[in-house]
């Protein structure tokens, strides 16, 4: 068997294994190769970088329609911190991890040697690109389907702590431990055109000042104000 035969062999078992379902093997093979690889041959360059580039927007734009449908009726601001915990790069590389993509990567010795397969950016890298190798071979219903089955354990995750993130009730329940009033919050300014307009809250304990957020909505200046208070409080560390 040849080399090209073997390196066919393990993208189709990949393939297979991940579930993909990927008809152009080359595309999966170039998803899969560095930089590193054309930088000691003369060969035409053919590595994984302007499919990672697709399969990073394929991959955020499938987040935020999984977010869209199934969790409704959040701020921006909020999906989009939401969605930038489902995909930064340490939960990507985690995930790649897991999917067992490493081995199959094409590497230049010299970073075969450097340890470039651990990298946690280079996985990441990889699997966003095999991510835009699915988006070009399968379309954008298949991708989204698959993204939405593979990144459901880390999507719950995200969920779970987003439960976590009420600031306005953690203030509220906060102020009820310690027998005194309810916060108050009242908007103190209001700009810019109506779709693009920003809050600015205040919040109030005891009739005191006690922390200021801002938000392009009122809800999320209300957080984002509630969340200072706690602060305020000693109730959360100080965002650096």
């Amino acid at each position: 068997m040849t080399d090209e035969s073997k390196r066919n062999q393990v993208l189709k078992d990949l393939s297979s294994h991940l579930g993909l379902g990927v008809k152009n093997i080359a595309l999966l093979d170039r998803a899969l190769t560095h930089a590193s690889v054309y930088a000691e041959t003369q060969g035409p360059r053919c590595d994984y970088e302007s499919l990672e580039f697709l399969g990073d927007a394929v991959l955020g734009l499938a987040v935020a329609h999984y977010l869209y449908e199934h969790v409704p009726d959040r701020t921006p601001g909020e999906y989009s911190r939401m969605r930038a915990g489902i995909v930064n790069r340490r939960s990507l590389a985690r995930l790649a991890r897991e999917l067992g993509i490493a081995p199959a990567i094409r590497l230049g010795k010299g970073e075969e040697m450097a340890g470039g397969r651990e990298r946690m950016a280079l996985v990441a890298d990889c699997l966003e690109a095999i991510l835009g190798a699915l988006y070009i071979d399968q379309g954008w219903e298949k991708a989204r389907e698959y993204i939405a089955k593979v990144f459901q354990p880390g999507i719950e995750r995200e969920s779970a702590s987003d439960r976590m993130w009420d600031y306005k009730s953690r203030l509220q329940n906060y102020c009820q431990a310690e027998r005194i009033p309810l916060p108050e919050f009242e908007v103190v300014s209001s700009e810019g055109p109506d779709h693009r307009k920003k809050f600015e809250v205040e919040v109030r304990i005891k009739g005191k000042p006690v922390g200021r957020g801002r938000g392009s909505t009122k809800k999320e200046a209300e957080q984002n104000a509630a969340r200072a208070a706690l602060e305020h409080e000693g109730q959360l560390p100080a965002q650096a």
